[in-house]
């Protein structure tokens, strides 16, 4: 039955699907299909485009709040920030503000930077409080930004914030604490009376006007900075001030005004004004005026060394020997004991006027004195005497530096001293001097065995002059390019020219230094010297093997010699380097000396045309007649 029913279905089916109906009713579905698809998707379009509208509007109205989550999540502050979503715009400030001070704390500068930058195209850094103003720029110091630093003030006066008084005290001390001087007047120069008289603030002003150079706008903060309440060791900065103007009247009116309150800096400084002024008399005056001073008071001493020396410096350099010889009697009379720069100024003085009796008797009270001998102290009395040509007096200090204890030849005592003897040609005490540095425990550098090899060149003792270099190189000192100099013309002057030629040839590799064109020409001179112009044109050839060009003295010191020798070809071949620049490398006499020679021997016309035209080309005046003979 049921499968009679089924078969009955299926040619109903089959009779629709074969009737002339069926094509239509499809059409009609497919156009109903359509029509709902198209209503279905207008609804739905125009339910998104308000959809959109609304997200945009929602975005716009929350835009701070998303602004303020990306700023806290660095710091995990979102619990702060969400509690003010909904508030005012001051007190997002207030919790964005919080946000920068926080990342201040934990020394993340650049975070904390660019948020306010952020704010700041915002027109919401109007608002920010002193405190935050100076954390940024205490930040900004500390890492060195002195650009954030006059941005952040520059805001401050756009936005018409008074800083305190503890706002200047703290940032003028930081910025002078780290030599930013120029900052501290580009502060004073943003807010200028607006920066309370405060003597922290003014002291830290003045300061950096005096370390950029500028005293006169350091004068001109002075007259505040009296005004405010100072005490008398503050002072010192009118004397500074009044130092670097020279200005003896105003800094002498403050020393007179404090009287016993004055301080030894302060005495020093009008002392040195007083001196670069040129008034060593009245310098003189105000030193007797402050040992008054110190007799009303019982506390520390207002003159020491340094007054006295600075006062015995004004009369030297008017050259007022007496009177520098009265300042030092007289504090010695009063307990003060002279020091190096005493002695110094006083030696020099004595050199330059030419008073050698006085110079010893310098040196006598020297030795004299009660306070142990000095190693630099001693060394520089022996350069002065050894420059005035008293060389014997020198050794003799020398000889009581051994004897004392505390004060001991050094290595540049010996130096000097051993330079001394050299120029004097005692050559013997000089190795004496040698002797005993190294019985000291002293080890020679290569200035001092510089020193002795030139000592046996001017002896012409060359084999000790070798003995000595061999010595240096078993003592592992380097020789220097003056070393190789000296040694160039000891081999020379005592025609060791074979020697010499080896020397330089392998200089580069044994002591890691390419030779010069000042030790070619050494070598050429040497060989010209004792006539051995073959050796010298091969030490010429060597130095261009090597590299090194000819300069003006290398051409000038060889050409000579090849005209001696009659080397015509090698004349030219010199000249031609010689000209080769736009400008002659020698003087024009020795190429018309070479030119008259080559000539009058008969030498080859070629040669001879060939090195007239080389000095035409090269601008020569050619001041020898020409000679028709030759081949």
């Amino acid at each position: 039955m049921a499968s009679t029913d089924s078969s009955t279905f299926a040619r109903s089916v089959q009779a629709v699907l074969d009737s002339p109906i069926c094509p239509f009713a499809q059409e009609v579905l497919v156009l109903a299909v359509f029509g709902v698809s198209f209503v279905l998707w207008r609804q739905l379009g125009q339910s998104s485009h308000g959809g959109r509208q609304s997200y945009k509007g929602k975005t716009e109205s929350n835009q701070e709040s998303f602004r303020i989550d990306a700023a806290a999540q660095g710091l995990r502050l979102r619990g702060v920030v969400e509690t003010v979503k909904g508030d005012s715009r001051q007190a997002k400030n207030v919790a964005l503000e919080k946000v920068m001070m926080q990342h201040l704390e934990q020394r993340e500068f650049t975070r904390a930077l660019n948020l306010f930058r952020t704010l700041e195209r915002d027109g919401r850094d109007t608002s920010f409080s002193e405190e935050c103003y100076s954390a940024f720029i205490q930040s900004a110091i500390r890492v060195g930004k002195i650009d954030v630093v006059e941005r952040m003030l520059r805001n401050m006066k756009r936005n018409g914030t008074s800083p305190s008084r503890k706002f200047w005290q703290t940032t003028l001390k930081m910025l002078s604490s780290r030599k930013h001087f120029s900052a501290c007047l580009s502060v004073h120069s943003i807010f200028g009376s607006m920066i309370p008289p405060d003597k922290v603030a003014l002291s830290c002003l003045i300061n950096a006007a005096l370390d950029v150079g500028q005293p006169e706008r350091a004068a001109g903060m002075l007259e505040q900075y009296g005004r405010v309440d100072i005490e008398p060791k503050d002072h010192v900065l009118f004397f500074r001030t009044y130092q670097v103007l020279n200005d003896a009247d105003a800094a002498e009116g403050i020393f007179r005004k404090l009287g016993q309150d004055a301080s030894n800096l302060m005495l020093n400084l009008l002392l040195l004004t007083c001196a670069n002024t040129q008034q060593p008399e009245r310098a003189l005056k105000i030193l007797g005026d402050a040992h008054g001073f110190e007799e009303q008071r019982a506390a520390e001493k207002i003159v020491d060394v340094v007054s006295y020396n600075t006062v015995i410096k004004g009369f030297a350099q008017a050259v007022d020997a007496p009177q520098c010889f009265n300042c030092l009697h007289e504090m010695r009379d009063r307990g003060i004991e002279p020091d190096a720069i005493t002695f110094g100024t006083l030696l020099d003085l004595c050199i330059a006027d030419n008073h050698m009796e006085v110079a010893d008797e310098i040196i006598n009270l020297l030795l004299g004195s009660n306070r142990p001998l000095d190693t630099v102290m001693c060394t520089l009395f022996i350069k002065g005497l050894v420059k005035a040509s008293c060389l014997e007096r020198a050794l003799d200090l020398c000889e009581e530096m051994k004897r004392r204890k505390g004060a001991h030849p050094d290595i540049i005592t010996y130096s000097v001293l051993i330079k001394a003897l050299v120029d004097q040609h005692d050559l013997e005490r000089a190795f004496g001097l040698f002797e005993d540095m190294q019985v000291a425990g002293l080890t020679p550098d290569d200035i001092i065995y510089t020193h002795l090899l030139e000592g046996c060149r001017h002896a012409s003792q060359h084999a000790r002059g070798k003995q000595l270099f061999e010595d240096m190189l078993a003592s592992q000192v380097r020789p220097s390019e003056f070393t190789l100099v000296t040694m160039l013309k000891l081999h020379g002057r005592c025609g060791f020219h074979t020697e010499a030629f080896d020397m330089v040839a392998g200089w580069e590799k044994k002591h890691s230094m390419k030779p010069s064109v000042i030790h070619f020409t050494c070598l050429m001179s040497g060989c010209l010297r004792t006539k051995s112009y073959e050796q010298a044109w091969q030490a010429y050839e060597l130095m261009r093997a090597c590299g090194v060009r000819p300069d003006s003295m290398a051409l000038s010191t060889l050409l000579p010699g090849m005209v001696a020798a009659q080397q015509w070809e090698r004349v030219v071949e010199l000249a031609e380097v010689a000209t080769s620049n736009t400008w002659c490398m020698v003087p024009a006499e020795t190429l018309n000396n070479s030119l008259s020679q080559m000539q009058g021997s008969g030498g080859r016309t070629r040669l001879v045309e060939r090195l007239r035209s080389l000095m035409d080309a090269a601008k020569v005046p050619v001041t020898c007649r020409p000679s028709f003979g030759g081949r």
